[in-house]
């Protein structure tokens, strides 16, 4: 390829098949492609060092048994840690002006994405790259279609939209047919019951509303049992006060007596589910009650329990006390079994009666090995494909993310839960948006659908009345496979709203990538 004699003529690129500007007498081209040059030297060998790593921590993962249907997804994930392990803001930057950004979009193809802007670049810097195959438009859909297909699973084949919604069983929703209808009608596509509340009449009663709903409407709505797992909760309370309200600067009593007696000068005393990790708190950690509602520390370690001194409340005037109320201890690393006496009980029943059964705090790929016992144990036939959810809840959950999914998906069709109530309790609010994000990216590597959970439209669900930042949530939730509501007086309008604003939003974005719908605002510019 030669430029021509004059500048600013145009000439044909047979590589690239464009018009290309020569300018300066071909100075600048030369200068130019001399950086593509430096640019495919380093994406190449990235790509080694992805492909190195990527397959030593794929064949570790696959020393257990997978299954053959995860495989890809699995070495697509490996890849995908061997890519981020580095920073790459400063390659991304110098990718931009050529019109090779892809890397930062990678993540369901993340071979296939290096392979295309290695054989892009070498087109650019007139280079031969060897035997890499330049990825077809097949092989990304190849990819984005395994997640569709495990969401599939999970959810039910997609409806008038691809983002599902889930919807927690109100109480009620046992024996109120028609609000389980009217929830249903709406757009609810899952319907979870949570383990930690009501008891198996109830559930049945659930159930049996929703599979009549399903028959009356012919919209299908999967049924997800929650077990409940070792959460720490408030379960007595013991006051000398007429209104038990804990404000900033009071103490109170955490107790692990079942028989609680309140100590000189202290006016509220609580004990809790699990009474053998009070013990373990040490003075000067934190202990946070009701999704933080009260932050406190502790200040004296007695025989009893441990005296808190309270230092923020999320009201001015105070909180009121109740009882079961989850207790957060970011400052305590400990470990309990992902399942009690009462999970093992609740499992019986869900074994029996879910599509899909989802457990709380999951730490580690140690308590998806006892869950994977738990099941194997309890279901039969075609049923032992049953799907799992992990709930991530806690810094370490979110640590082992990779190690996890793995475990988890290798053994069975699988998605995860962002749980951000008590993850942002834990890791604090300030770095909710951060790993929210990083979980987002890893679950789309690993082609693992994820719940986008806590407190979505919660105004609009108790109040009737929506806020502005709350409708932004659900479109910054449209990026997960489903967005799960919680129960509220309210909750057929936002099951409305959820659904009309998903609707609307998934035809502008899909996870990182705008989809470059037309815009009214800019037809109305032609007019």
């Amino acid at each position: 390829m030669l430029p021509p004699e004059s500048a600013g003529e145009a000439f044909l690129c047979p590589l690239m098949g464009i018009q290309v500007t020569w300018i300066n007498n071909g100075e600048v081209m030369r200068m130019d492609r001399s950086k593509a040059q430096s640019l495919l030297e380093e994406v190449m060998a990235i790509r080694t060092q992805v492909k190195e790593e990527g397959e030593s921590l794929f064949d570790r993962w696959r020393t257990a048994s997978m299954r053959p249907e995860y495989e890809m997804s699995a070495r697509n994930l490996a890849y995908y840690m061997a890519f981020r392990k580095h920073d790459r803001r400063t390659l991304q930057h110098s990718l931009i002006p050529w019109g090779v950004s892809s890397l930062g979009r990678l993540e369901a193809d993340v071979m296939g994405t290096l392979n295309a802007v290695v054989r892009t670049l070498g087109f650019i810097a007139d280079r031969d790259v060897g035997d890499i195959d330049y990825r077809t438009s097949s092989s990304l859909l190849e990819r984005n279609q395994a997640l569709k297909e495990n969401t599939a699973q999970l959810f039910g084949e997609v409806g008038e939209r691809d983002t599902r919604i889930l919807v927690t069983m109100p109480s009620q929703a046992g024996d109120d047919y028609g609000l389980v209808l009217s929830l249903v009608e709406a757009g609810m596509d899952m319907a979870r019951i949570n383990c930690a509340h009501d008891e198996e009449d109830g559930w049945l009663g659930m159930i049996e509303h929703i599979q009549r709903a399903e028959e009356e409407t012919g919209r299908q709505c999967r049924i997800l049992m929650d077990i409940s797992g070792p959460k720490i909760r408030t379960r007595h309370l013991l006051t000398s006060k007429r209104n038990p309200k804990l404000k900033e600067g009071e103490r109170f009593l955490l107790s692990v007596k079942t028989a609680m007696t309140l100590p000189k000068g202290i006016e509220i005393a609580l004990n809790t589910s699990v009474p053998e990790v009070i013990s373990k708190i040490e003075r000067g950690q934190k202990i946070k009650i009701d999704d933080g509602h009260i932050e406190a520390v502790a200040t004296d370690i007695l025989d009893d329990g441990v005296i808190c001194e309270v230092e923020r409340t999320v009201k001015e005037g105070g909180v009121k006390v109740k009882t079961e109320k989850g207790i957060n201890l970011p400052d305590l690393d400990f470990k309990l079994p992902v399942l009690t006496k009462k999970d093992e009980r609740d499992l019986d029943f869900a074994a029996q009666h879910a599509d899909v059964i989802a457990f709380s705090f999951i730490k580690d790929a140690g308590d998806i090995e006892m869950i994977e016992e738990a099941l194997d144990s309890r279901l039969e036939g075609e049923r032992r494909k049953l799907p799992s959810v992990a709930k991530i809840e806690t810094p370490e959950g979110i640590r082992n993310l990779p190690e996890i999914i793995q475990k988890a998906a290798g053994a069975r069709p699988f998605g995860v839960m962002l749980a951000r109530g008590d993850l942002a309790v834990e890791i604090g609010y300030e770095r909710l948006s951060e790993v929210q994000e990083e979980l987002l990216w890893i679950c789309e590597a690993a082609h693992v659908p994820v719940i986008w959970a806590t407190q979505v439209v919660e105004s609009l669900v108790k109040t009737g009345i929506p806020t502005r930042s709350e409708m932004s949530d659900v479109v910054a939730g449209s990026r997960a496979e489903c967005i799960m509501l919680n129960k509220g007086d309210y909750i057929v309008e936002g099951v409305e709203v959820v659904s009309d604003i998903l609707e609307k939003f998934e035809d502008h974005h899909y996870k990182k990538t705008a989809m470059l719908r037309s815009l009214g605002i800019a037809r109305d510019a032609f007019e």
